[in-house]
């Protein structure tokens, strides 16, 4: 394998060489898991304690989302060849599509409370789910196929030939 099929798309975000967006992902991964949980457990149960789990969670899912955006921008912007990729704009504009929702239904919870949940909130959680299955499928595309991220040196100390 040559050094130029081993070469990878410098991000922008980085402390010491380490993208920052892969890093910061898993969390507002996890809070939209378990408000998505969280909302389940409200129908099931009708306990308005998951409401409230529940419209935290996701007020943490925004926040983390936000900063792990702010990461991922930075890498969109900073590269043209990152934003040349068709999967990197997918990822952005699902993510951006699936922040937007959730934003929403935190609105709606907070205005209306407990009653939002379902079937408003669950359905927001299950579209929001299903984005994030889609954007984190593209993020994987994006650095395992186009091997965003990933330095030339890195993969030649791995690659056993």
């Amino acid at each position: 394998m040559s050094n130029r099929n081993l070469a990878g798309l410098a991000t922008t975000a980085r402390i010491k060489g380490h993208p920052l967006h892969p890093l910061l992902v898993p969390l507002p991964i996890g809070f939209f898991v378990a408000t998505l949980l969280c909302d389940l457990a409200f129908w099931w149960t009708a306990d308005p304690l998951w409401a409230t789990a529940g419209f935290w969670a996701l007020f943490v899912a925004i926040v983390t989302a936000a900063i792990a955006a702010v990461a991922g921008l930075i890498d969109f912007v900073g590269n043209r060849k990152i934003r040349a990729l068709r999967d990197a704009w997918r990822h952005m504009l699902g993510n951006v599509v699936a922040v937007v929702v959730a934003i929403a239904s935190l609105l709606l919870r907070w205005s209306d409370g407990p009653p939002s949940v379902v079937p408003w909130g669950l359905g927001a959680s299950i579209l929001i789910f299903v984005l994030i299955l889609y954007t984190g499928w593209k993020g994987g595309e994006l650095s395992y196929r186009h091997r965003v991220g990933m330095l030339p040196d890195e993969t030649e100390s791995r690659d056993p030939r």
